[in-house]
């Protein structure tokens, strides 16, 4: 069986003392080496995707490097604010989707899980509406996601990642919409989600409750071997300090 760990975080751009969380996260991006992982609140005037790609492989030695694709948010932020996604495993596709609403996109990949020879998957990396009151633009969101990735008539293994903004418990519509139709991997290993996702101590101006925002969700043709948070350590000589104001999630699949 090909197996491969995929992951997500939401960075929290340049803001909550970045100078001070750039290296733990390098540090911890290091040790976890995930094959593939959505990054969401990429600060694009920083390059800050390209430079926490180019600081990992540094570290990577002779081991297969990454290489960065980014999404821009448009409209109003586009010049500043977006996602993006590293991978160790060839791109073979890539396209963006404009979920229409809030200046929020989605990124589609194709890569193969096992190498040049494995089975071909979809990855999907998306950062939905985050007021907590906007549960129905999330719901919408997710709809014309659905409706771009049923255009692809291979049915395809999917992994969908990101920051959903959406509580897990109790679980919002949104939730419980991808639930009908993919598993959380934490929650196939664990039975649960996680306590929180968000927020840590690095954010000290948003004052909305505590909980699970962010999910790795896989379609039924994954076999999900492990699952639990990541970067989800703070620093030894501060225990305020972590790599974001959000926790990270990993999940180490196969097929």
């Amino acid at each position: 069986m090909a197996e491969m760990t995929v992951a997500t975080l939401n960075i929290f751009n340049r803001a909550g003392e970045w100078g001070l969380r750039a290296p733990l996260l390098i540090e911890q991006f290091e040790r976890l080496a995930p094959d593939v992982i959505g990054l969401q609140e990429i600060d694009l005037v920083l390059d800050q995707g390209m430079w926490i790609s180019r600081q990992v492989n540094i570290r990577m030695g002779q081991r297969p490097h990454y290489r960065i694709k980014h999404a821009a948010n448009p409209d109003t932020r586009a010049s500043y604010h977006g996602i993006a996604t590293m991978s160790r495993l060839p791109f073979e596709e890539h396209e963006i989707l404009d979920l229409m609403t809030f200046e929020r996109v989605a990124q589609r990949f194709v890569f193969r899980c096992g190498g040049a020879d494995g089975a071909p998957f979809v990855f999907v990396n998306t950062h939905l509406h985050h007021p907590v009151e906007a549960q129905q633009e999330r719901v919408e969101q997710i709809e014309r996601m659905f409706a771009w990735l049923d255009r692809d008539t291979r049915g395809l293994p999917a992994v969908i990642v990101g920051d959903f903004n959406a509580y897990a418990e109790p679980p919002e519509p949104a939730v419980t919409m991808m639930k009908q139709r993919y598993r959380s991997a934490h929650e196939a290993v664990h039975g649960r989600e996680p306590e929180k996702t968000w927020t840590t101590p690095v954010n000290t101006y948003d004052d909305s409750p505590h909980g699970t925002l962010d999910y790795i969700w896989v379609s039924k043709e994954w076999d999900v071997k492990d699952a639990g948070l990541a970067f989800d350590k703070p620093a030894a000589y501060d225990a305020n300090l972590y790599p974001s104001d959000h926790l990270g999630l990993f999940a180490r699949v196969g097929l």
